[in-house]
């Protein structure tokens, strides 16, 4: 299980209603939040819980920056002691900023509980309590890196399942492993070694820690054989390796797989995953994996995920890295806009949504993630079915959905002036961290990519709708963002500031090279 952005400890709040955050009134204003704090709500108090697990430091916050009768409930498995995690309480602060704009509209005060959900155990109970009590909408900010096959099946999803089909509408982030994650078949070669894409039969990963640090590195190897029922087990056994360059071997994970459903011998396991945890050295690394069982088909697929800071995996499988339970088509996945990281799946058409992520503390620290936009959308669709309690999953999803498109066309080339630099298409352009100028029309959408005159970035729109009340004087003119923050319009001939970067809209002859990124799905109230 990961949670995904992990803020601070503690922030200094110097009075009540004091948000730890100091960009929120900017996203207030940006997706559309502001206006409905001085309208009235003609709906009901929503009940909203958020499940994480750790929400340390939540008492000093209730009344603060949650709302006064915020409950906690611990669960029926203690966490261990030193699990001093914040996660959750970040996620129900920013939560509480954006729907009740720092507790000030009192209209959109939901009733909130934060649920400890560490473990299978308490997960379970949670959703248990939450269709008890019938909640509207519960926060997830977290995936697990096992327990699902891809295809939104598994033992995570089947409780998931339940809550949705009582009505909640349950908001999960995306996960943040689109650079971390490989999928592939599962072919067996010489000495039962599993084919993997790298060298040597294995799968390259390195860690590029700064000078006298670290990688702190957690590798799950999964295999397409989890159940819906969680007491179900695997005869099907693979092992994994974790090794140095010279293939000599630093860790290993090697659990029998077993299917007896009261499986609890040491070394066992009932569960189609093998885990390793480890402190890396910078340097170039390589998994292995082995096949133990031989019982495996041409159907059965394994994944690979690494977390931890400066993890590099050079052979991620683009485009198909989310995590369950955001891969279940019954529930809202969002991803994060500003992020290269957040998690996506082509084939499922997720995230549903995409928001921006960046969430800045008063010490300038900045965090981005889509743990953060899962917790900006859930405020906002808090908003609407606070306001409309019959309204939906697909009636929520129409109501915050952009219209863009990206099969809509812009102008010629011939009229830009400039051209692509790949076979016909864009080549997108990776930013960490974003340019302060572009990050507004990124969180909008918008891909930096290389021109042939420098870098510019690419919306599905025409970027005007960037600058309300202006107009171009010629149909070419550049809509251009500022070193200084806004916008400008410039004549397509003229001198640009220095800085200034050109946003413009996909145009008629190519698109990107990659896949086209999620049509219509900006979030924005």
């Amino acid at each position: 299980m990961k949670a995904f952005v992990f803020l601070a400890l503690t922030f200094g709040l110097t009075s009540a209603f004091a948000s730890p955050f100091t960009n929120t009134d900017s996203l207030k204003n940006s997706l559309g939040f502001t206006p409905y704090y001085s309208s009235q709500n003609p709906g009901r108090k929503l009940k909203v819980a958020v499940l994480d697990k750790g929400f340390f430091g939540y008492e000093k916050e209730i009344g603060r920056t949650l709302p006064a009768g915020t409950r906690y409930v611990a669960g029926p498995v203690a966490n261990p002691e030193n699990l001093k995690v914040v996660h959750g309480l970040k996620m129900a602060q920013i939560l509480t900023a954006m729907m009740t704009n720092d507790l000030r509209a009192s209209q959109w005060m939901p009733e909130l509980t934060l649920y400890n959900a560490f473990g299978y155990s308490n997960f379970k109970a949670a959703i248990d309590d939450v269709i008890a009590r019938q909640y509207d909408l519960v926060l997830y900010s977290e995936v697990w890196e096992y327990g699902g096959n891809g295809d939104g099946g598994g033992f995570i999803n089947a409780e998931v399942n339940r809550a949705t089909r009582a009505g909640v509408i349950w908001v999960n982030a995306a996960g943040n492993f689109a650079l971390t994650t490989y999928n592939g078949p599962l072919t067996t070669v010489q000495d039962n070694w599993v084919l993997l894409p790298d060298q040597n039969n294995a799968l390259a990963l390195r860690c590029q820690a700064a000078a006298g640090k670290k990688c702190s590195a957690k590798i799950v190897l999964s295999w397409n054989d989890f159940k819906d029922d969680v007491e179900e087990g695997t005869t099907k056994d693979l092992d994994l390796a974790l090794t140095d360059d010279m293939l000599n071997v630093i860790q290993n994970s090697a659990l029998k797989q077993s299917d007896n459903r009261n499986e609890g011998r040491p070394g066992f396991s009932k569960y189609p995953r093998e885990i390793i945890s480890a402190e890396l050295s910078p340097g170039l690394y390589f998994l292995r994996v082995k096949n133990r069982s031989n019982n495996f088909t041409n159907r059965d697929q394994l994944r690979i995920t690494a977390d931890g800071d400066g993890l590099v995996m050079p052979s991620h499988s683009r485009g198909e890295s989310i995590l369950n339970p955001a891969d279940n088509p019954t529930v809202i996945t969002v991803g994060a806009s500003d992020s290269d990281r957040s998690s996506t799946s082509f084939f499922k058409d997720k995230p549903d949504l995409l928001a921006p992520s960046s969430i800045k503390l008063s010490d300038g620290t900045e965090y981005r993630g889509s743990s953060n936009s899962a917790a900006i959308v859930a405020a906002g669709l808090g908003i609407l079915k606070s306001r409309e309690p019959r309204m939906t999953r697909k009636d929520l999803l129409d109501a915050v959905s952009s219209k863009h498109n990206w099969e809509q066309r812009g102008l010629s080339l011939n009229l830009l002036g400039f051209g692509p630099t790949g076979p016909n298409c864009f080549v997108d352009v990776a930013f960490n961290p974003i340019p302060e100028q572009i990050r507004d029309v990124v969180a909008r959408g918008g891909v930096p990519v290389q021109t042939t005159a420098a870098i510019r970035v690419m919306v599905a729109f025409d970027p005007i709708l960037l600058v309300p009340g202006l107009n171009r004087q010629l149909l070419n003119d550049m809509i251009v963002a500022l070193p200084q923050g806004g916008y400008g319009i410039f004549n397509r001939r003229a001198m640009i500031p220095p800085g200034a970067v050109e946003v413009f809209q996909r145009p008629l002859e190519a698109g990107l090279c990659r896949p086209t990124p999620v049509n219509g799905k900006n979030f924005r109230l």
